[in-house]
């Protein structure tokens, strides 16, 4: 009687788990809904989309797995990513594709997902959803540190105001940290008083203090809660192992410094540790250089060019000085994206923050010129 009642359960659970197809090629969808359908999961729905070919996709609420097809694409790291940005931490998910190449499938697995050969692995593929817990829970969050390279540089500003964009597009599930060498005022931003629990604050974003220095280590049972974790830390008196640290444990890093010399070359201290990590590692670190101007520019203070000359970097967003509180009415009509629109389009993967930043200027000049 036992074995009955957990073939019951069993067959129960995956009737009622949705599970999605994404695939351009109509035959590919059916092909991979009906095996689904076969192995006893009867909600199984394809889409007919192309990811590869889409900066962002959306999961359906409702998803317990999704398949998503590849073709003959062989560009894992930008999949990876995709992935990471768009599918909940709670959704098992795969790939399928046209290589059969060893290589390939390691390089995916290596980064805790899945891939089989549309051709010869289906059966796979579909053992793996059954029991696709591991890959599931292994995937790991999009780590984005936005590090100060100077008091007062108003990084904990931008970090903050970040996560919350970051939140508000992605609806998933975001962790905001505050570590202990900064300003510590994230109690104020937060409106709560905190620890270094973690603590709610709305819907998918929450917060915590780190007393530390480091990038934390948070338990594996937390941590595969969130997509995106959002570390905010002062490096102004970081040593080159704390900063090769923060460099390892971060897959996008926000440098925000200002027009003076110090800022300058804390952050191109970092700027060497992460070209050499990326010269010793395969896997990919994206950087951007903020310039934050939070008072009015000096006569004597660094230009954009010496700051690039000086970085060996470009400047990615330029924040500019404004003295008003909030912005007039008519800079609300304008269709410039402001700089922590750029930011965060960059961080998630979007357009090139430098060249929205080029496209905008000229759309300024032409406006001005009319």
């Amino acid at each position: 009687m036992l074995l009955f009642q957990q073939k019951d359960r069993a067959s129960t659970e995956t009737s009622v788990r949705k599970f999605y197809v994404f695939s351009a090629r109509t035959a590919v969808n059916e092909q991979l809904c009906q095996q689904f359908r076969l192995a006893g999961f009867n909600a199984v729905e394809g889409i007919e989309q192309d990811i590869t070919q889409l900066s962002h996709f959306t999961i359906p609420d409702n998803a317990s797995g999704v398949v998503v097809d590849i073709g003959s694409s062989t560009e894992v790291m930008e999949m990876v990513n995709t992935l990471q940005m768009q599918v909940p931490r709670k959704v098992w998910c795969c790939v399928v594709g046209e290589s059969d190449s060893i290589t390939l499938a390691q390089t995916f697995a290596h980064n805790n997902v899945g891939y089989f050969n549309l051709h010869m692995q289906q059966d796979l593929m579909v053992q793996a959803a059954l029991g696709g817990i591991e890959l599931r829970n292994n995937r790991s969050a999009v780590n984005i540190s936005v590090l100060g390279c100077k008091g007062g540089v108003g990084c904990t500003t931008i970090a903050w105001q970040l996560a919350g964009e970051i939140t508000r597009l992605k609806q998933l599930p975001t962790l905001f940290i505050q570590g202990g060498c900064g300003s510590r005022d994230l109690d104020l931003y937060a409106g709560k008083k905190l620890s270094q629990e973690i603590t709610s604050l709305q819907k998918n974003l929450d917060i915590m203090s780190s007393a530390g220095g480091a990038w934390p280590e948070l338990p594996s049972d937390i941590a595969q809660h969130y997509n995106f974790v959002v570390f905010e830390q002062s490096i102004t008196t970081a040593d080159k192992e704390l900063m090769r640290q923060l460099a390892e444990k971060s897959r996008c890093l926000v440098l925000v410094i200002e027009r003076s010399l110090a800022s300058v070359r804390v952050a191109r201290g970092m700027i060497e540790n992460i070209e050499l990590l990326r010269r010793s590692s395969h896997t990919p670190r994206r950087l951007f250089v903020c310039l934050n101007d939070t008072r009015p520019v000096a006569l004597d203070a660094l230009s954009l060019m010496d700051i690039k000359t000086l970085l060996g970097h470009p400047i990615d967003i330029a924040f500019t000085y404004n003295r008003r509180q909030s912005p007039p009415k008519q800079a609300k009509k304008r269709l410039i994206h402001s700089p922590l629109d750029r930011l965060t389009s960059a961080v998630l993967g979007g357009e090139s923050a430098r060249k929205k930043s080029r496209i905008n200027r000229l759309f300024s000049h032409l406006r001005r010129g009319n």
